[in-house]
């Protein structure tokens, strides 16, 4: 039975490809109003990935050629005006139709576009699809049919595991190459080993890390399984999440720069995605400064972990204290943190310029990738060259990206595949090592 479908905003900018998915092949009828065509033109000149789709969106489905169509659901009312935009792209993708409904004058005069959308929807009587829960909650209130559209769903995130005891079996644990152990001899003595490459190797903690020349050494086990997987010879992508504190920056800083040492990489790359969890007036553009400085405001947990680590060189030597010596205790990077980055070729970039490049032998550090979407999350593997390997780091339980939720973002669907494949390594850190404030913060609130 053929469907006809209302779509909102925030699908599209979720996804363009939903309109594929949604037409299903032109078995359904697939609307959008003048509404969203004003949202989305809105949207189309930021750099964020919210920008990018838009951009998609216009390229892909109006950048053909608009017809007027009669093939409307009922009759049509006066003033509107219906455009019908055929996109054949083959494949998967198929067939779309895409059909416009332009309203001239809303009964609802209101700057809410959501109502104006609501409207269409009742006046033709098509199915909301949105993702957005306060527009789904009204249509509901106003007896319009509607539904979300998401793909990619972990609904059962909270009980991804990748660490196990032999004296405590977890029935989720990780049945992958990359999975963690913890198994006691005759002795009750524990050892510790990392399954890959189809077999569990012991984990000989002490001796890698004393040969490698740390600046800061993992505080707990759940550290000193992460900075192992990330050194690991066969890992490639690893996708790890941490509540706030637990040092996931820190330790993967600390791995590109063993790997660095050895000569396996050619340098660090750092970035993460401007999602801000701020209001209007302090966001990005309203700061002071360059582009560049701008940006730093966003690489404060970058600064934050190589001020560490300038910390930590100071205590060895007079050397590293004359070398390093300056203001590290700032949200910008001062003479200290530029020398520290210059030193390892740490680079720092936005998510909004890996689009077009080839990253070679770095070490890549996604950071806060809960914020990222699928998207985001394939933009950037795509673009890693030969030599390279990637971290993906975050809290699934912080997301502030307002298209994206705990069991729907970038990080959660990684940890995920590393749950049910061997290309990926799932690490869980759970312990707070910044401060008992921030712990009691992070389990209490």
């Amino acid at each position: 039975m053929r469907k006809h479908f209302l779509v909102d905003t925030s699908v599209i900018l979720d996804n363009p490809d939903n309109l594929y998915r949604l037409s299903d092949n032109g078995e359904n009828s697939v609307y959008i109003t003048n509404v969203v065509l004003e949202e989305l033109d809105h949207k189309k000149s930021e750099r964020a990935n919210a920008g990018f789709f838009a951009r998609v969106f216009f390229r892909t489905f109006i950048g053909s050629t608009a017809k007027a169509s009669t093939k409307i659901k009922g009759a049509q009312k006066e003033g509107d005006h219906f455009y019908e935009f055929t996109c054949d792209h083959g494949g998967e993708k198929g067939t779309l139709k895409l059909i416009v409904v332009h309203r001239e004058h809303y009964e609802n005069d209101s700057d809410r576009n959501d109502l104006k959308i609501l409207e269409i929807a009742k006046s033709y009587g098509l199915q909301l699809i949105t993702n957005d829960i306060s527009l789904k909650i009204i249509a509901l209130t106003r007896g319009v049919k509607t539904e979300s559209f998401y793909e990619d769903t972990v609904s059962d995130y909270k009980s991804l595991e990748f660490f196990h005891r032999s004296d405590a079996p977890n029935p989720n644990a990780s049945k992958t190459e990359w999975s963690q152990y913890e198994e006691a001899d005759e002795n009750g003595r524990p050892h510790f080993f990392i399954s890959v490459g189809g077999h569990k190797e012991e984990c000989a903690f002490e001796r890698l890390y004393d040969n490698n020349g740390l600046i800061v050494a993992p505080h707990n086990l759940e550290q000193k399984f992460m900075l192992s997987i990330l050194t690991h010879p066969q890992n490639k992508v690893a996708a790890v999440s941490g509540s706030t504190g637990s040092g996931k920056t820190l330790m993967a800083l600390q791995a590109g720069l063993m790997l660095y040492e050895q000569e396996i990489v050619d340098g660090i790359v750092y970035l993460r995605n401007t999602v801000e969890a701020v209001s209007s007036n302090e966001r990005l553009g309203f700061r002071a400064g360059d582009e560049e400085r701008k940006l730093s405001y966003f690489m404060y947990p970058l600064f934050s972990a190589i001020n560490t680590l300038i910390e930590e060189l100071r205590k060895k030597s007079l050397k590293n204290a004359v070398e390093y010596s300056g203001d590290v205790n700032t949200m910008e990077s001062k003479a200290a943190t530029k020398r520290f980055m210059e030193k390892n070729n740490i680079e720092m970039i936005d998510l909004a310029h890996a689009r077009g490049v080839t990253i070679s032998r770095k070490f890549v550090i996604f950071d806060e990738a809960q914020n990222a979407s699928i998207a985001d999350v394939k933009l950037l593997g795509t673009r890693l060259g030969k030599g390279s390997r990637i971290v993906f780091l975050g809290d699934i339980e912080q997301v502030d990206n307002p298209y994206l939720t705990q069991d729907r973002n970038g990080l959660v669907t990684l940890l995920k595949k590393a749950h049910t494949m061997d290309f990926v390594a799932g690490v869980l850190l759970r312990s707070t090592i910044r401060s008992d404030i921030s712990k009691w913060f992070g389990q209490n609130l």
